[in-house]
């Protein structure tokens, strides 16, 4: 097992510059099936359009990708993000991220969530995010069609941010990138629902906050797949983020769209 998770974490490290849109921390969509002895490997690719809105409204293109392998009652998860549009001699918007997440027992009530995760989105200010941390998932309900989940824990982020994303009346006089480090809670609610045999849908809710000041990040998640075909895919997702009490002056309220086609494995 310590050589699997040794393959994906090299995996992710090769593919994270190629293939690196969250602002918050990513969470999968629940896996049912049965255990098995026998390593299954999923990967799903998508590239798509983005719409992004901070200062201005930008359109661009992003690519995905997301990979699991499970062996016996274990289950690694590997997403990572990239979107990058360039006009003459510099960059638009350059954005991404990769994350790494182990489940173990995931069929249970109650399983650890450990997690690590890098970010990084120039547009915004944002020059780097490193988290880690581990979660309690709690699978509260699984019915044919729809499933609850719940996760509860605390993580360790580091951001820089340097002042890209903030309007010129409210530029300080020294811009100096600011860093901060901080132990934050970190939680969140999902539901996956199979709205048909060829559809299905997720809706998340993300919360975070230092325990010891209440200046919460509050990020909602919507994503509707549809199947085409065995391998080919349609997806359409939301992502939104109010951040109270942001490090550098840019807009409290942030939101993607994004429409993709997704390749399966």
């Amino acid at each position: 097992m310590r050589l699997t998770l040794y393959f994906i974490l090299v995996l992710g490290c090769l593919l994270s510059p190629f293939l690196i849109n969250a602002q918050i921390i990513s969470i999968d969509k629940s896996d049912t099936s049965d255990y098995v002895k026998k390593t299954k490997f999923n990967l799903n690719f998508s590239t798509g359009l983005e719409v992004d809105r901070q200062q201005t409204t930008l359109w661009d293109a992003t690519n995905t990708a997301e990979m699991m392998l499970q062996k016996n009652k274990d289950l690694f998860m590997f997403a990572a993000s990239y979107r990058f549009t360039y006009n003459g001699p510099s960059d638009i918007l350059n954005a991404g991220y990769f994350h790494l997440k182990y489940r173990s027992h995931y069929k249970d009530k109650f399983q650890p969530e450990p997690f690590v995760q890098y970010q990084w989105d120039n547009k915004r200010g944002l020059e780097m995010r490193a988290i880690a941390g581990a979660n309690i998932r709690y699978n509260m309900w699984k019915g044919d069609k729809i499933e609850f989940n719940a996760g509860l824990g605390l993580m360790n982020e580091i951001e820089r941010w340097d002042y890209a994303g903030v309007d010129s009346t409210k530029l300080p006089l020294n811009q100096t990138p600011i860093t901060k480090n901080y132990i934050k809670i970190n939680s969140y609610v999902r539901m996956d629902w199979k709205a048909s045999e060829n559809s299905d849908l997720a809706i998340s809710v993300f919360f975070q906050t230092r325990p010891d000041s209440f200046h919460p990040r509050i990020a909602p998640h919507f994503q509707w797949n549809i199947n085409a075909g065995k391998h080919v895919g349609f997806s359409f997702s939301f992502s939104g983020m109010y951040d109270e009490s942001p490090i550098v002056p840019i807009h409290h309220f942030y939101y993607s769209l994004s429409n993709s086609i997704t390749v399966k494995f």
